[in-house]
């Protein structure tokens, strides 16, 4: 490869040990984490489905406003 900024030879990018380092996810999580994170993610569900719930019921009011969800006129053949 004529790439002046790749050396296949050098190794200092690659690590060659995976525990030559502290990994976060290997720690045990305390049960005091484990359960402020269960609040957050109960409560990150339910205000999503509060605003779903809400922005769909909109849509449908807006919809229904602009007469949206009326059937459509039904064009006649035209026969000779």
């Amino acid at each position: 490869m004529d790439n002046p900024f790749f050396d296949p030879n050098n190794q200092s990018d690659v690590i060659q040990d995976d525990n030559s380092f502290d990994r976060e996810e290997d720690k045990p999580i305390s049960p005091q984490t484990k359960k402020t994170m269960q609040k957050l993610f109960t409560v990150l569900i339910s205000i999503g489905l509060i605003i779903g719930i809400i922005s769909s019921w909109v849509i449908v009011k807006l919809m229904n406003k602009y007469g949206l969800t009326e059937k459509t006129n039904q064009l006649e053949p035209i026969q000779k």
